[in-house]
């Protein structure tokens, strides 16, 4: 049975008047047991009639599910377990987090406490509650999609409140890889920065002969780079997608790296990666401001991918140097800088020229 009372604060002075709710304008709390768990939560409201006409609904609810019914919060708790025993990276991990603590401030809020009180009405209301670019938002939808389908699959709703909300519409960005006298402006930069000039230059180098991402690259170990003969490689498998790459590099990068201490040359270990890239990224940002260059330093990698396509490497090698796990996301970035492609396309445009002269000609006689 959910019960209300009212949460006196110590000013009020109707606390020791017992239940004056017709006076009182303390906030109200329910109290109520499911599953030998017992749940106290705010209300959110100071008004008794609202109040219980929120316990009738959360009662009802209660009564319907045929059996104990489960919270949003309980559900939120196994699906993020359900996630940990399937062994999802753990930038996943961390974003099913945050969804859990931005749906359960919003329930809260709403005084909503059992999943079957979350419909369409209330999802879509917190999806457009949310302060993020479109491509991001399309991404949260889908972990939002995920969980209330996890919800359904273990039979806590009839139907995923979430599958009828429609994602925004998102332009893919520009891939916009550095110019040389950009890469020139950066690499000197590197002399008089902040007396980090050297490990930042060697760092930048990495980026630039790999394509590494700057998670992969902060972190690299001296293990990573083998040496074959007279060449060398950096061999490792890429945190975001898991994919393994093997890639040649010029042996002065690897002394650069090399001459650096400790067994991880841009990383203390003492932190998360997720951490040390971050202080990179900073770092590049000062960077870039000091070199007067506009830019981040994910565009190294497609400077990297930009190079190999100009000089006429197939796309499936770049493709594989990249760690992609699929062409067609190599193709997707990257396909405009593939020359023979951009030749065929200057062809069929030529070949339209001639066709609409001969068209002209034609319709004169």
């Amino acid at each position: 049975m959910l019960t209300l009372w009212r949460y006196h604060t110590q000013d009020c002075a109707h606390q020791h008047e017992g239940r004056d709710y017709a006076k009182c304008r303390c906030p109200i709390w329910m109290d109520w047991r499911v599953g030998g768990k017992r749940i106290r939560k705010s209300l959110k409201t100071r008004d008794w009639q609202i109040a219980q006409s929120r316990a009738r609904d959360m009662e009802a609810t209660g009564l319907t599910t045929g059996g104990a019914p489960i919270t949003i919060e309980d559900a939120l708790d196994k699906f993020i377990a359900d996630a940990n025993a399937r062994g999802l990276r753990k930038p996943t991990l961390r974003k099913y987090d945050l969804l859990k603590r931005k749906l359960l401030a919003f329930c809260e809020d709403r005084g909503l406490v059992f999943l079957r009180q979350v419909d369409i009405s209330q999802v879509r209301e917190f999806r457009n509650s949310w302060k993020l670019s479109a491509r991001t938002a399309v991404k949260a939808l889908e972990r939002l999609r995920s969980f209330f389908k996890f919800c359904t699959e273990s039979e806590w709703l009839e139907k995923n409140p979430a599958k009828a909300i429609k994602p925004g519409k998102v332009e893919d960005a520009d891939v916009l890889p550095f110019s040389q006298s950009e890469v020139d402006k950066i690499l000197k930069a590197c002399d008089s920065f902040n007396g980090n000039g050297k490990r930042i230059r060697a760092l930048a180098n990495l980026m630039l002969a790999t394509g590494l991402r700057i998670g992969d690259a902060s972190t690299i170990s001296r293990g990573r780079f083998i040496q074959e003969g007279k060449g060398w490689k950096v061999v490792l498998r890429t945190a975001k997608s898991g994919t393994a790459v093997c890639i040649p590099v010029q042996k002065s990068i690897v002394e650069d790296v090399q001459a650096l201490p400790g067994e991880h040359p841009f990383w203390s270990g003492g932190s998360t990666p997720e951490n040390c890239s971050s202080v990179w990224q900073e770092a590049f940002r000062k960077l870039f401001n000091h070199a007067g260059v506009k830019g981040h330093p994910h565009q190294f990698r497609h400077t990297f991918a930009k190079n190999l396509l100009v000089a006429e490497v197939p796309l499936e090698t770049v493709s594989v140097l990249l760690g992609h796990r699929k062409l067609s996301i190599t193709e997707k970035h990257y396909a405009r800088f593939v020359p023979e492609r951009q030749a065929s396309i200057d062809r069929q445009i030529q070949k339209a020229w001639a066709y609409r002269g001969q068209s002209k000609k034609q319709v004169s006689k």
